[in-house]
């Protein structure tokens, strides 16, 4: 299995969209296998879910991230855990041992639910039809 992260500097970087740098992660048995790190070139929202794909990436985890692209993981097969926060180290850690979900790893103002429930709660709000 490969997770995904952008990075900057130690920490998972605020926005995907921009973010220029990217770490793969290959876990196996519950193990750490393999680390990268990989310069995020592509601009648009297509080369890089292009790109993540090319990578054999399984889930991303990362901050913010437009609608766009997370539509476009998704439909390439990969899970998006989005607005995430903290540093790199700390976010492997929580993911490996499935406390990921906790409040200490949210984005301040974000969804720390997952964009799922935090698309359907805006739904209601704003009158729109959001699919993840």
């Amino acid at each position: 299995m490969k997770i995904a992260l952008p990075v900057w500097k130690d920490n998972v970087s605020s926005v995907l969209d921009f973010a220029e740098t990217l770490l793969l992660v290959e876990l196996g048995d519950g193990l750490e296998i393999r680390r990268d790190e990989i310069v995020f070139t592509e601009q648009s929202s297509l080369e890089r879910a292009a790109k993540l794909r090319q990578l054999g990436v399984n889930v991303l985890i990362c901050g913010a991230i437009s609608r766009q692209l997370a539509y476009m993981l998704s439909s390439f097969g990969i899970e998006v855990l989005p607005f995430i926060t903290g540093s790199v180290e700390q976010i492997i850690k929580a993911y490996m041992t499935g406390n990921l979900s906790l409040p200490q790893y949210a984005m301040p103002g974000g969804c720390w639910e997952g964009a799922r429930r935090c698309y359907q709660r805006r739904r209601g709000r704003r009158g729109r039809k959001w699919q993840v």
